[in-house]
């Protein structure tokens, strides 16, 4: 909850999303717990949790690529 004097992002753990334009697959980190969550948005059902050996603070940086779908090249990341 918000705190007088701060934001309400201070001392959050933030979560990273990355989504594939080749498939309907979303990826979500938990941050702070080491966790990223992927789930099947066509179907909106969850597909796996993948346990990671680090917390992820601040979410971490994720990318989804699928077979064929370009994601590759883009530098960016989008």
């Amino acid at each position: 909850a918000p705190r007088r004097g701060g934001t309400p992002w201070d001392g959050v753990q933030r979560r990273a999303i990355a989504a594939s334009p080749g498939a309907g697959l979303v990826a979500v980190s938990r941050g702070g717990h080491g966790e990223v969550h992927v789930f099947d948005a066509d179907r909106a059902e969850p597909v796996t949790t993948l346990t990671l050996p680090t917390p992820l603070d601040d979410g971490g940086h994720l990318t989804l690529v699928t077979p064929g779908d370009g994601a590759h090249a883009d530098p960016v990341g989008r």
